[in-house]
């Protein structure tokens, strides 16, 4: 049985407040997404998953939900400030649509800290490539799980956990 892991998911948007008397939520998203049947939201660092019953989108970027067992408003107020996920596409999320943007993102590793700032992204017909300079030499890095790890489009940020060796190439 698979379990549901919070790198499995992007962070696309939050609950902002509750909406009327019977448990309904306004979200705000960061960017237009397609939004289906089921909702995670982040509780105590893991994805949690919501039925939702009724949605109705008010602009490109925002909706009110009402999730299934949700019908008071002392239930909706819990989940007021919630981050509102939606699971991860494999390999870099929408590369095509976000490669150009990616350009200027500081490149995080957990072992290294700050790699750099991506300078170029090159698409190769197999995978994405973020062209950065460490230590005063070229470095590319595969654009791939699991070496990608998360992409913050707010701060700019791009984690990742490169193999042992990459920074030596």
């Amino acid at each position: 049985m698979k379990t549901i892991n919070r790198k499995d998911f992007d962070l696309v948007g939050s609950v902002l407040k509750t909406h009327g008397n019977f448990g309904a939520v306004k979200i705000q998203l960061l960017q237009k997404e397609k939004i289906t049947e089921w909702a995670f939201l982040e509780i105590r660092e893991k994805p949690v998953p919501f039925y939702i019953n009724e949605l109705k989108q008010i602009s490109p970027t925002e909706y009110i939900l009402h999730f299934k067992d949700i019908d008071t408003v002392d239930k909706a107020i819990d989940l007021v400030g919630l981050s509102f996920l939606l699971p991860r596409k494999k390999g870099l999320r929408r590369h095509k649509e976000i490669s150009d943007q990616l350009i200027g993102f500081e490149i995080i590793d957990v072992q290294h800290g700050s790699i750099g700032r991506v300078e170029e992204v090159i698409e190769m017909p197999m995978q994405v490539l973020l062209k950065t300079t460490y230590l005063g030499n070229e470095c590319l890095i595969p654009a791939v799980e699991p070496i990608v790890l998360g992409l913050d489009e707010v701060d700019r940020i791009i984690d990742v956990e490169l193999p042992e060796g990459i920074l030596n190439l």
